[in-house]
């Protein structure tokens, strides 16, 4: 009994370090931003209107480091698995650099498939889809090109999402609390070594990053959120699956739902982009936080609309997985989500309408 008392007051440590040593590393950073060139200047796509720092996500992973120092638990998680950490730090110095330089998007490309090919043959990779549209055990080379494919493109739809205050950061720390929560499920305590630590930087981010907003993450902190919030997936995942667990179905339907709407986000953007004969990567103001900023809505009244959605569509999925396929759970968490994109486009139309209409009649 005091052996578990002593394992979960080390486990909140973790979380009181890295929200201590966030709280002290922000400040400093934001007066250094300038100095260093790491500001979000605005321009035609831009939502702000002033030079704002953009150190949100080097100071959450210094501080993850700083507390992987002084923090055994999360050092030792870090040896065990090198090439993971090893990833994780290439991936926050490349998006560092590229908020200061603009790395070629190639660059950046081959980066990201680099690190995750490393994570993948680490052993962290998806070796079945579980049941999900009939299909269960992959092959050696299915399984890297699917982790690859999957670790590369949550970690570019998160940096896509964070668009504005408080969004990447909200959505970030609601699935580390629900990996948390997995991880005391299934005995995966020492990930909360990790996940706990990243909840505290979370918190103190926050406190900076809510409208109005004093910093910004940059691709510094969503890719490496996105990477890593995509590997804790796979890790849960096959973690269920291995032990045989009774409530793989739950797992897996917890584990899309944390990614779907980025990824479905950046994956209609994309498509609307090529349907125009346009670059899938030409920035634009089609994504779902720019619908509802178009219906006037603050900042921080769409991030806690998004928060609610992302919320909601987590709890749907873990009732639902108890009485359906997980196939038909997918479908209903893609239905729901381009459902509700879809309401916000033909409101924000009748809105257009309605004030033209009402304009030409005062007129």
């Amino acid at each position: 009994m005091l052996t578990n008392v002593q394992t979960t007051a080390s486990l909140f440590y973790g979380i009181a370090i890295a929200l201590l040593l966030c709280w002290m590393l922000l400040p400093l950073l934001i007066r250094l931003s300038p100095l260093i060139g790491l500001v979000d200047r605005p321009n035609d796509r831009k939502v702000h209107h002033q030079s704002i720092p953009a150190i949100g996500g080097l100071t959450i992973g210094l501080t993850v480091i700083g507390t992987a120092i002084i923090y055994a638990p999360l050092q030792a998680l870090f040896w065990q698995h090198i090439p993971l950490a090893v990833a994780l730090v290439i991936l926050l110095a490349t998006g560092v650099i590229d908020d200061r330089l603009n790395i070629r998007a190639s660059l950046r490309l081959f980066i990201q498939v680099s690190c995750a090919v490393a994570v993948a043959h680490h052993g962290i990779r998806l070796t079945s889809l579980h049941g999900l549209f009939g299909i269960n055990e992959l092959s050696l080379v299915l399984q890297y090109g699917l982790t690859v494919l999957i670790l590369t493109g949550m970690a570019n739809a998160f940096n896509l999402i964070d668009g504005i205050d408080g969004l990447a950061g909200s959505l970030a720390l609601i699935n580390m609390v629900l990996f948390s929560t997995l991880a005391v499920f299934f005995g995966q305590r020492t990930w909360l070594a990790l996940l706990l630590p990243v909840v505290g930087a979370l918190l103190a981010f926050l406190k900076y990053n809510w409208r109005p907003a004093r910093l910004f993450m940059g691709d510094g902190g969503s890719v490496v959120l996105g990477f890593l919030i995509a590997v804790l997936g796979i890790v849960f995942v096959e973690r269920a699956y291995q032990d045989r667990s009774a409530y793989v179905p739950q797992v897996v339907a917890l584990v899309m739902a944390s990614c779907m709407i980025p990824v479905l986000d950046a994956l209609r953007v994309f498509a609307n982009r090529i349907s125009k004969g346009q670059s899938p990567f030409l920035a634009d103001k089609n994504h779902m936080h720019h619908w509802l900023l178009k219906h006037r809505l603050a900042h921080s009244q769409i991030t806690v609309r998004m928060a609610g959605i992302h919320v909601t569509l987590l709890l749907l999925s873990l009732v639902i997985s108890v009485f359906f396929s997980i196939s038909l759970v997918v479908i209903v968490q893609v239905g729901v989500v381009f459902a509700y994109t879809g309401m916000m486009q033909l409101s924000h139309s009748f809105l257009t309408s309605y004030r033209l209409v009402k304009l030409l009649a005062s007129g």
